[in-house]
């Protein structure tokens, strides 16, 4: 759901540039939208999640849901910056080794 201000902002402005409601829509439209080295990054930290869980879909349910070793961010949402990417390979390495404090 998004903000009240949002809608009115999109209203006045014609801009309606805000990420699907589907999963992995959400997860393709933040990727899309990242720089290319960051994109990159954000792609094998992808490729990571898939392998470690299993399938596309659940990777990117992970990937689009709050995680509370991130302090509950998702981590589509913290992965544009150097320090988000290096948190959501940490917590993919932690939840790889059963580690979930």
């Amino acid at each position: 759901m998004l903000p009240g201000w949002w809608n009115r902002l999109s209203i006045l402005t014609g801009i309606r540039d805000y990420p699907p409601d589907e999963t992995a829509a959400r997860v393709r439209y933040r990727l899309e939208r990242m720089p290319q080295a960051r994109r990159e990054r954000a792609l094998e930290l992808r490729q990571q999640a898939i392998a470690d869980l299993g399938s596309e879909d659940s990777a990117d349910a992970w990937l689009a849901s709050d995680v509370p070793f991130l302090g509950n961010r998702k981590p589509i949402d913290i992965l544009h910056t150097g320090k988000g990417a290096a948190a959501v390979e940490w917590a993919l390495h932690n939840m790889r080794h059963g580690i979930y404090s």
